[in-house]
């Protein structure tokens, strides 16, 4: 009787001890498991979700929240890289809409002849222009710990869409860090030859299929850098071809790429008629839904540059439902103070 006892108690033992051994097993394979999970639900379902909205302000609330959270799935067994990408340069985006409103402040201080309030506003615009490159670089170092290949030595074998559109917007994460830097008094100390990476790195992309973006990009870096230029290429003629491309499409983020180049060369009239050209071919050429929330970021881009040149001339920003239209040549420029206008 008690070796029966023992016996049993003894298979109890064992039968306890298996079934601790199998929900243990089960609890690491899901936690192993849950990171990737999580990481592949967000780039199969959620991105593209946020691409086909128009709330760029909620965009930059989530990039911003997430940035710091989505990398510590790596500790969970996954790979976030390729989703720190898209964050960076999402909340790198914030930190750059921040930068363009201490600008405007700068410009109404220097109208005013403010000299206190002008030096205090670029101070705090290179303060946000830091934040931003900085925030990019992480985004563009994201896109060098997501691909085996390194960009600007060769090209990646892209798997699917998903892979393409991370890789372009880490070469935009890159350019962008760079341009934020310079404009930063290069205080955030990002490396020049990331630009000439980038470069090499948009061709490795269609440029028919991602909206003339990767021939923008090259047109960009052969601007800045002629020595790279191949022989026989004009850049201006090849980013006015790559505009008419991503116009056509109905994804319009190509003129931001443009009318930067064009704020580089110093060519104001060039940038209005894209400003203008953006807005007439609405009417025309509607917005791919699928991308949406790139057309919102586009007209927040555009109508930034656009503030920047009407406040410089008359003291105020862009009026409402006047983006496309400039002082001097609509009746929209303002030369009273209307009290009505006022309220």
């Amino acid at each position: 009787m008690a070796g029966k006892l023992k016996s049993s108690v003894l298979s109890w033992i064992i039968m306890l001890l298996m079934t601790l051994f199998l929900i243990s097993v089960s609890i690491t394979l899901a936690v192993n498991n849950s990171g990737k999970l999580l990481v592949s639900f967000i780039e199969d379902h959620a991105v593209p979700y946020v691409l086909k909205t128009d709330d760029v302000a909620m965009g930059c609330v989530m990039a911003e929240a997430l940035t710091l959270l989505v990398p510590s799935l790596s500790q969970l067994n996954a790979e976030p890289y390729k989703l720190s990408v898209i964050l960076g340069f999402l909340s790198g985006s914030c930190s750059e809409f921040k930068a363009w409103e201490e600008e405007l402040r700068y410009l109404r201080a220097i109208h005013s002849k403010n000299v206190t309030e002008a030096q205090d506003a670029r101070i705090s615009q290179k303060r946000f222009l830091n934040q931003a490159a900085l925030r990019q670089l992480k985004g563009y170092r994201n896109l060098e710990l997501a691909y085996t290949e390194t960009p600007g030595k060769e090209c990646p074998k892209f798997s699917d869409w998903n892979d393409e559109f991370y890789w372009l917007v880490g070469l935009m994460d890159g350019l962008q860090a760079v341009l934020n830097d310079l404009a930063s008094e290069g205080s955030a100390n990002v490396p020049l030859d990331i630009s000439l990476k980038v470069g090499r790195g948009a061709s490795c992309l269609d440029n028919d299929r991602w909206w003339g973006v990767p021939d923008a990009i090259q047109a960009a870096i052969w601007v800045s850098f002629p020595g790279n230029k191949p022989e026989g290429i004009e850049p201006l003629q090849v980013l006015d071809e790559s505009v008419k491309t991503g116009v056509k499409q109905g994804v319009r983020i190509v003129q931001v790429v443009a009318a930067k180049i064009y704020i580089g060369l110093g060519n104001s009239e060039r940038v209005k008629a894209i400003i203008k050209d953006n807005v007439t071919t609405r009417s025309s050429l509607s917005t791919n839904p699928e991308y949406l929330f790139l057309d919102k970021v586009v007209t927040i881009q555009l109508t930034a540059i656009s503030d920047v040149m009407w406040t410089e001339a008359t003291g105020i920003r862009t009026p409402i439902g006047g983006l496309g239209t400039f002082w001097g040549a609509t009746k929209n420029a303002v030369d009273t103070v209307d009290i009505i206008d006022i309220l």
